[in-house]
């Protein structure tokens, strides 16, 4: 079934420029369901299909590690898609216009079906209340494996766990018999990890307006993604590989420019047009086979993560005002230190205050002292503008050479290895601790098995049997075979001991405990 959209009686169908609405409707989208993909822009040869997976690999802690979310569904309902994407913004606007008036969200959520088709811009009709119902089921029924992928905010976790995103949906209210007058109410119950991550805030602001002027559903399903990417690359130029990008968004890739210019390329341009893109271009990929989607950001969108992050300007603004007047007094050293780097080339203090906020002290030393040992190197001695092509490096993310040691990382790596000397010595204090604890549950046991008369008993049964058995055990001088036998007994008495290995018994213990 296709939901015709409202039509003023003045539209046009050229193609100009549309005007973007000035006012920004803002509505907080959950970050989880935009990062791992979970409504996808479907194709239509695939609409029946009932499961998916997505496989990354991303950089936490330093480290590489391969992350996995698999949706599934039934084969009535499928997998959600783009139309199921608009109704659950329609939801999040309603969820937010509460909250604004509550001060959080609660369970259950309660909404008119009406309510909902007016946010979407839909006509209303008998079958769009179907629609609304047959969505709920689907993201009711739609299970979510996370494999370290679902990001917990409140337990500042990456779950491994099976998890939906609503717990029910239910539909209320009545309407006549040919459904032309229905007062259709609806109730969901959001699951505990949704409800807390949006009480946590952990999401992205979208502008509802600007989303309602695209038809393509790829178009719609990039949308999302480009708050997320140009919010991590501070509005610099951003990179995808089109073989990924298709798979999260769950439509075809295809091997051919033409091919690819005339499928994603024409959502793309549905995002220039509502200028959240200002360039594209497909290019090959240098390090495999394959393309590239290079994407500049349009003002549009660079408005809108502007106008989300108010604190952010603020603490911009308030960083220049203060350098600029050669206030350095709420700095932190290493700010200091990057600051006195910059200006020492030629950077006026107000914009290299700028450039420590925005890209971190780290960043700042690390390229500067790189690019310095450029510039004194060989044919690079007579750079007239070092200033220029610090802030060049830093505006356009160039990246410092992993094996290049700066200060800082050379400082960092003996701290490094320090930290890890210490462990060593932890763990090396740790085993004499398990080892004495060990002694002591066996003398325990020795103890409690054998009353102290009973045990010099059995010590000099066992000292004559073996002086009399073992040929070995004679050569023991005589006043050192009461402790051997002695050994032999805790020996005997720890194989009918369940003891914990040293890495249980270690994760047991408290720190108190291991050195006392």
């Amino acid at each position: 079934m296709s939901i015709k959209r409202k039509t003023p009686a003045n539209s046009s169908t050229t193609s100009t420029l549309m005007p973007i609405s000035v006012d920004v409707d803002l509505v907080r989208f959950e970050k989880n369901l935009l990062q791992i993909g979970f409504f996808g822009a479907n194709d239509a040869r695939d609409k029946n299909r009932t499961s998916r997976r997505i496989e990354q690999i991303v950089h936490r802690n330093g480290h590489k590690i391969k992350v996995a979310a698999e949706f599934r569904g039934s084969e009535l309902l499928g997998l959600p898609s783009t139309t199921d994407r608009d109704k659950f913004i329609a939801l999040l606007k309603i969820i937010s216009e509460d909250r604004a008036r509550t001060g959080q969200i609660d369970n259950p959520i309660r909404f008119s079906g009406y309510r909902l088709i007016q946010e979407l811009g839909l006509s209303r009709n008998g079958e769009i209340y179907e629609e609304i119902l047959k969505w709920g089921k689907r993201m009711t029924d739609t299970t979510i494996t996370s494999e370290q992928v679902v990001y917990r905010a409140a337990k500042k976790v990456y779950s491994d766990e099976v998890l939906h995103v609503f717990r029910s949906f239910r539909r209320t209210g009545s309407s006549n018999l040919n459904g032309a007058e229905k007062q259709e109410h609806y109730e969901v119950v959001l699951e505990d990890w949704l409800l807390e991550n949006l009480n946590q805030r952990y999401v992205i602001p979208e502008d509802f307006n600007a989303y309602k002027q695209l038809a393509r559903p790829t178009a719609k399903g990039i949308f999302g993604n480009l708050h997320l990417w140009f919010h991590a690359s501070q509005g610099r130029q951003v990179e995808k590989d089109y073989a990924e990008l298709c798979n999260l968004l769950n439509v075809q890739a295809y091997p051919h420019l033409s091919k690819i210019k005339s499928t994603m390329g024409l959502a793309l341009n549905e995002l220039v047009k509502i200028r959240y893109i200002s360039r594209w271009e497909i290019l090959p990929m240098s390090s495999k086979l394959g393309y590239k989607i290079v994407l500049q950001a349009g003002e549009e969108l660079l408005r809108v993560l502007d106008n989300s992050r108010p604190e952010r300007r603020e603490v911009l603004d308030l960083a220049q005002t203060l350098l600029g007047e050669g206030n350095q007094s709420g700095m932190t050293g290493d700010q200091q230190e990057a600051l006195a780097l910059l200006e020492k080339h030629g950077i006026l203090p107000a914009k290299a205050g700028q450039l420590v906020q925005r890209f971190g002290s780290d960043s700042v030393m690390d390229t500067v002292e790189y690019l310095e040992g450029q510039m004194t190197s060989g044919k690079r001695r007579n750079i007239e503008n070092p200033a220029g092509l610090i802030i060049y490096s830093l505006e356009n993310g160039l990246p410092v050479p992993a094996g290049f040691l700066s200060v800082r990382r050379r400082k960092e790596a003996q701290e490094n290895s320090r930290l890890e000397e210490t462990k060593r010595q932890d763990r090396a204090e740790a085993e004499v601790a398990y080892m004495r604890w060990i002694e002591r549950e066996q003398q325990a046991a020795v103890n409690e098995k054998y009353p102290e008369p009973a045990l010099q008993s059995l010590v000099e049964k066992i000292v004559a049997e073996r002086t009399h058995s073992d040929e070995n055990f004679r050569r023991v001088p005589q006043r050192s075979r009461p402790a051997v036998a002695m050994q032999i007994i805790l020996k005997e008495v720890k194989q009918e001991l369940a003891l914990p290995s040293f890495e249980n018994w270690l994760a047991s213990s408290s720190q108190i405990d291991l050195f006392s």
